[in-house]
């Protein structure tokens, strides 16, 4: 986690990494960053303002909802009024992650090939 800017390395951006931990038995059943900005070539592009993962065995559980669900409170307490997060298009779970929490579809994009789709959350 890199929070303050004079301590960011050039070319990076800070961020906030979370893990995400079940309480009833304290697996950490994910992760998720929110990146501060995205004025960065690559994360205006594709990369978006939040990135997450949840482990293959808790998948289709509505981790990634609350996950995201969570970090979106955060992005707004930290000042942000919008997010961009960003998913592979034939990537349909976390497509309805993001739509779940507010996602509006801006576009989608090519990068190295793949098929990148763009979506803005209001906070």
């Amino acid at each position: 986690m890199v929070e303050k800017e004079e301590t960011c390395p050039k070319n990076k951006v800070c961020s906030n990494t979370f893990i995400a931990i079940r309480l009833n038995d304290d697996k950490i059943v994910g992760v998720i960053d929110f990146r501060h900005h995205i004025n960065h070539p690559i994360l205006s592009t594709w990369g978006g303002h939040i990135g997450y993962s949840v482990s293959p065995l808790e998948r289709r559980k509505g981790y990634a909802t609350e996950m995201l669900r969570q970090n979106l409170i955060y992005c707004k307490q930290y000042g942000l009024d919008k997010v961009l997060v960003t998913c592979d298009f034939d990537n349909t779970a976390s497509k309805k992650t993001i739509i779940t929490n507010g996602g509006i579809f801006e576009k989608e994009i090519i990068v190295g090939g793949d098929r990148i789709e763009r979506y803005w959350i209001n906070l």
